[in-house]
């Protein structure tokens, strides 16, 4: 199977070998067993192009990202962009299917990059071009307070919706990993691989506690806000113990004022 790779106009120009291809789709362990499969996946899911390009290094190539589970490449089907995950060789799971599982149900609130198609091995998505909280925080110009209030709004509101349906999505104390801005400041929360509709949710608590209380984010946003804290630990007590509407208006009403 031909598989023509490319590199994005910002990272340095060099030809990724076929050895180095299995490297990423069979990261970490390689076997030919386990490659043959998954080109065999990549050819049924029409990819037709691997983009290197990304914060995240493997050998001599650039990716989008990698975690316990998978990696992230960037991919091209026919003409259009979307963003691959690649399950681990080593991953904690042989295949896919629950991630997929619980990330359907975040889109079906809207929530999420938009699932495209799967395989045991495989997930395409909507590929989200933007920034980590962190990262827009630092690159916007004369920053204001009304910019930063309505990305913590946000950023609670999808967290309380996530909330609602049940599902945690069990990473959001680490939201510089998790939340990406993009163009015209929209919110999205990314990777449900450690999400799930049976613990207890912790979405906003974990969220509110990153923003607003502790960590180099909450640092941030509150060298711009003037966030009361004892207020906030108050009300998120109140909130873990009953996630009410109530409550949680309770909370974004703080956040407004500050």
């Amino acid at each position: 199977m031909h598989l023509p790779l490319q590199k994005d106009l910002h990272s340095n120009k060099i030809s990724i070998t076929p050895s180095e291809l299995a490297t990423i789709i069979c990261y970490p362990n390689f076997s030919i067993e386990d490659y043959t499969i998954r080109l065999n996946e990549i050819h049924s899911l029409g990819i037709n192009t691997i983009l290197f390009g990304g914060r995240t290094k493997i050998g001599r190539m650039n990716i989008v990202g990698k975690g316990c589970v998978g990696l992230v490449v960037k991919v091209k089907i026919e003409d259009k962009i979307y963003a691959c995950k690649i399950r681990r060789t080593d991953a904690d799971r042989k295949d896919m299917r629950r991630e997929v599982l619980l990330h359907t149900i975040a889109n079906s609130i809207g929530i999420g990059p938009s699932l495209f198609a799967h395989t045991e091995n495989f997930i395409i998505m909507e590929f989200i071009d933007g920034l980590t909280i962190i990262d827009w925080i630092r690159q916007q110009q004369n920053l204001s307070t009304y910019k930063v209030r309505d990305i913590v709004v946000t950023v609670l509101k999808k967290c309380y919706d996530l909330d609602k349906i049940h599902l945690d999505h069990g990473e959001l104390s680490r939201l510089d990993r998790h939340v990406l801005i993009s163009e015209h400041n929209n919110v999205n929360i990314i990777d449900f691989e450690s999400s799930s509709n049976l613990r207890k949710i912790s979405n906003v608590t974990s969220a509110t506690q990153a923003l607003l209380l502790n960590g180099v984010i909450a640092r941030r946003i509150n060298g711009l806000l003037n966030i009361p804290k004892n207020e906030i630990i108050q009300i998120l007590r109140l909130y873990k113990q009953k996630p009410t509407s109530y409550n949680f208006d309770r909370l974004i009403q703080i956040v407004r004022m500050a």
